[in-house]
């Protein structure tokens, strides 16, 4: 007994000191190994469009879990089978009976921190708080619901490389990488205590609040990107090609509205893997000849209607062979229509014999351009181009001349729209903008649109004499076939073989190259098409890069570019058929059409001419009279009558049958012709 008592006593003495005299440090160091400062992620910003739509956001997705010591007991016997009925109703994946297993086993277990479910939206979340012992939220129920974010592009796969990705274990590409910073925002922290399976929150207080990304508004229309995409996709397609991009730039601003890039996978689909039109340097072929003629006739070593020798479309240079596609077809031509054929031998020989002692003045052209270095566009991953030159120990006697039709170099299809942009904009260069802004909550924190400073790379002169030349192109020359009746068009077809570890001799791959701007006069936009190795028996560009390049500005000038109207001509007013009031009014508000008299019907005839109107009567009981109706009066029209309706044309309805007026008693289908 005299044991017991004194081990008692040992006991309380210790309790004691470990209490209230070293209790701090116990507490501390207890705290120390389960409690930790957990990071709590911002919400990442937007990015927008030109419009403000959404090509990338954060959706709000919750972690649903349970903790199943604080549920009241009575609650839980109650309730049970209640909850587990809503859980089976909404995640219909599993039964109610094994939800009610899951939480009873939890309740038995007293699991603090019971996973229920994860990627649960806002909707479901708002609505599982509702749901019996849920209700009483955390602290009395034991719901924890906790708030993560996915990112997601209500665009789909438009400009899926531009704009991008990022994650914590990936530091991605596009403006998601490139613009990390503010979209990021700042981490925030919060407490939260070791438990068996992970760590729970302490309490709903922060440490330290995050602080939301910024949001990023791009250059991008979704319209044209749409356009861009489409048109890549079917070329691709069609000519069996291993890949292609499509750049669309705003001429007079430098600011990319469209950028597409596109790859055959091997399994038959088209994929966008790789930022070709950023990412990719080849040798540029034809399209290169642009910058020669800037060159020369900067210089004023020729002018478009000069005539020149062409020496029959072939030029042996140090015993390599120069040949044109129609060789021996011209002995000389005018500069212009060298420019439109392509011709090879009458831009190596002008680039040749003009600069032959004095290589340097020529690459100075070049530099002026920015070919020999990066566009400083903002997307990560731009190549440094190659130029050669003469300090260069790749430099031989037979570069200059090879140089002057776009071989012994290397260049991105952004930094050749880039340049060919700027001489067809009076020689003004812009740098590629594909950022406007960043915003903050709406506030404006760098306006990029006040960054970009014109260059001055030609003369305006040469500019005007450039877009006559790519004009002709489309005129006469390599690039005749895809005139255009919406538009006029103007351009370079360019189309280079690539060359293998042996040379060019060995393959018969090609690169196929058209860049141009639309309206030939005035331009207001520039593209840079590039197909990759196409495969079905075409390989020029006139024949795969030039008709994208057709559809494309055809289908934006349609839906952007305003067209000129002479105020001479006299406006043709429409003359409506039939239809209802509720719409005429709004057509005649803006047409300035006066009605006479008072509309006593909803649906009715109207002359725009004299502004009178006629009562269209619905029929009643028999078959109403849809003759001069659109297709979406007709069909209302016809339905309000139990009707169902077989259509043919567009247009307006010239032909109904049953007509009107016949019994509706036994019809049920009325065939109508629209034209």
């Amino acid at each position: 007994m005299a044991l017991i008592v004194v081990f008692a006593l040992w006991v309380s003495f210790q309790m004691f000191r470990i209490q209230l005299i070293e209790g701090d440090k116990w507490l501390s160091q207890s705290d120390s190994l389960t409690i930790i400062r957990q990071d709590i992620s911002p919400a990442r910003g937007n990015i927008f469009s030109d419009d403000g739509s959404l090509l990338a956001t954060s959706m709000p997705i919750y972690e649903v879990r349970w903790d199943a010591s604080v549920a009241n007991q009575d609650s839980f016997n109650a309730y049970l089978d209640a909850l587990a009925i809503e859980m089976s109703e909404m995640f219909p994946d599993n039964t109610a009976s094994y939800y009610r297993k899951s939480f009873r086993k939890a309740r038995l277990e007293k699991n603090r921190y019971l996973l229920i479910r994860r990627n649960v939206n806002y909707h479901q979340q708002k609505e599982m708080r509702s749901w019996p012992i849920f209700k009483y939220g955390r602290y009395k129920g034991g719901f924890l619901a906790e708030l993560t974010t996915r990112r997601v592009r209500p665009a789909g796969q438009l400009a899926f490389r531009t704009i991008g990705y990022q994650s914590k274990d990936n530091l991605g590409v596009g403006l998601e990488r490139s613009y990390n910073d503010d979209l990021g925002g700042l981490k925030g922290q919060r407490l939260a205590q070791r438990i068996s399976g992970g760590y729970k929150p302490i309490n709903d207080d922060n440490l330290i609040e995050p602080t939301n990304g910024r949001d990023i508004h791009t250059t991008l229309n979704i319209d044209f990107q749409e356009i861009a995409q489409r048109s890549l996709s079917a070329a691709l397609d069609l000519h069996n090609a291993n890949h292609g991009c499509v750049v669309v730039m705003e001429v007079k601003t430098g600011k990319i509205k469209a950028i597409s890039n596109l790859k055959n996978n091997g399994e038959g689909k088209l994929v966008e893997q790789y930022n070709y039109a950023i990412g990719e340097s080849y040798e540029p072929g034809s399209v290169w000849k642009v910058f020669s003629a800037m060159a020369v006739m900067e210089d004023n070593l020729i002018q478009p209607n000069d005539t020149m020798d062409v020496h029959n479309g072939f030029r042996d240079y140090y015993g390599k062979p120069m040949r044109d596609s129609d060789e021996g077809r011209y002995k000389k031509m005018t500069f212009v229509d060298a420019f439109a054929r392509s011709s090879n031998v009458a831009f190596s020989s002008v680039v040749f014999d003009n600069y032959a002692k004095s290589p340097s003045k020529y690459i100075g052209h070049l530099k002026k351009l920015g070919l020999d270095k990066r566009t400083g566009i903002e997307i990560l991953g731009e190549p440094e181009p190659k130029l050669n030159h003469p300090e260069s120990a790749s430099w031989s006697r037979l570069t200059l001349p090879w140089l002057g039709i776009g071989y012994e170099n290397q260049h991105t299809p952004l930094q050749l729209l880039v340049a060919y942009n700027g001489v067809i904009n009076d020689g003004k260069m812009l740098r590629p903008q594909i950022v406007e802004k960043v915003t903050d909550a709406g506030i404006v924190i760098r306006n990029i649109d006040e960054e970009n400073d014109p260059i001055q790379v030609c003369s305006k002169e040469t500019s005007d004499k450039i877009k006559k030349l790519t004009a002709a192109v489309v005129h006469h020359g390599s690039g005749s076939n895809i005139k255009s009746s919406i538009v006029e068009l103007a351009g370079k077809t360019g189309t280079a073989q690539i060359a293998s570890s042996s040379g060019y001799q060995t393959t018969k791959m090609y690169n196929a190259s058209f860049v141009g701007h639309f309206p030939a006069e005035n331009p207001v936009y520039s593209v840079f098409v590039m197909v990759n190795k196409p495969s079905n028996g075409q390989f020029y560009a006139s024949s795969v890069a030039a008709p994208i390049f057709k559809e494309i500005a055809e289908k934006i000038y349609t839906i952007s570019v305003k067209q000129d109207v002479n105020p001479s001509e006299k406006r043709q007013m429409p003359t409506y058929t039939s239809g209802y009031y509720s719409d005429f009014k709004t057509l005649n508000t803006a047409l300035g059409v006066s009605v006479k008299g008072e509309v006593t019907a909803d649906l009715v005839q109207i002359n725009a001419t004299n502004g009178t109107t006629k009562p269209i009567s619905k029929g009643g009981n028999k078959v109403p009279n849809a003759m001069g109706l659109g297709a979406k009066d007709a069909l209302y029209l016809l339905e309000q009558k139990g009707l169902k309706v077989r259509m043919t044309g567009y247009g307006r309805v010239v032909e109904q049958s049953p007509k009107p007026g016949t019994s509706l008693s036994g019809t049920s289908i009325i065939y109508i012709r629209l034209n």
